[in-house]
């Protein structure tokens, strides 16, 4: 077994406690939007704002025009110092890497909002995107509180207790304003499903990723 898929593995572990503990006390990462939800996706509208944010380099950069553009996108919401959840959460995006390949960051981006941007800071996110291996492709964004937030908000992810932070994905498309939430901490090849079904929707053909889509313990499909 490898060390990514003890890692991994390890992290899925940690996740159902937390699950659990979560539920025994009523606290942990939830949203009360999600508690009814219900689906595992649903189409949704949001509002893609074109506010000025930091990446892990430092450089800013506009999430709608700089960010997004025409691309296809996955949105998560995370923040450094997130026991649990937030692992999990980044390590969905670090095994959706190898089998975009060269999609990410041409066709594809994903991008990591930190929920917590008075701490995040660029440096910060840049450990922290170096724990998971993260490629080109993968963008972590801050910056101003108020941007962040305002930007959240028109996500429809923003909670005013950033430790309980959403952990459903967004999955989008820049180009044709088509987008899912992806409710529940998806696995990849469920992400990847979406990905595909966009490609498809915007005239293209869905890139088969069955060999190595992966799981949540980190095991190939």
């Amino acid at each position: 077994m490898t060390r990514a898929i003890v890692f991994a593995a390890a992290l899925a572990a940690q996740l159902i406690v937390a699950v659990v503990a979560s539920a025994q006390s009523g606290s942990g990462h939830h949203h009360p939007a999600e508690a009814s939800a219900g689906a595992e996706a649903k189409s949704v509208t949001v509002k893609l704002l074109d506010l000025e944010l930091l990446d892990q380099d430092g450089k800013r950069v506009r999430f709608k025009s700089d960010v997004v553009r025409d691309r296809l996108v996955v949105v998560n919401v995370i923040y450094t110092t997130c026991p649990v959840v937030c692992p999990i959460l980044s390590s969905v995006f670090a095994n959706l890497q190898e089998p975009l390949g060269e999609r990410l960051g041409k066709e594809v981006v994903l991008v990591s909002i930190s929920v917590d941007p008075l701490n995040d800071i660029p440096p910060r996110l840049k450990e922290y995107a170096k724990r998971f291996n993260a490629r080109p492709g993968w963008v972590f964004l801050t910056g101003s509180k108020g941007n962040v937030d305002e930007m959240l908000r028109g996500l429809n992810m923003y909670a005013a207790d950033f430790s309980e932070h959403t952990t459903s994905m967004l999955v989008g498309d820049g180009r044709e304003g088509r987008w899912r939430r992806l409710y529940d901490v998806p696995p990849p090849d469920r992400v990847l499903a979406e990905l595909g079904e966009l490609t498809v929707a915007r005239g293209g053909e869905a890139r088969p990723a069955s060999h190595d889509a992966v799981d949540h313990g980190g095991h190939r499909r």
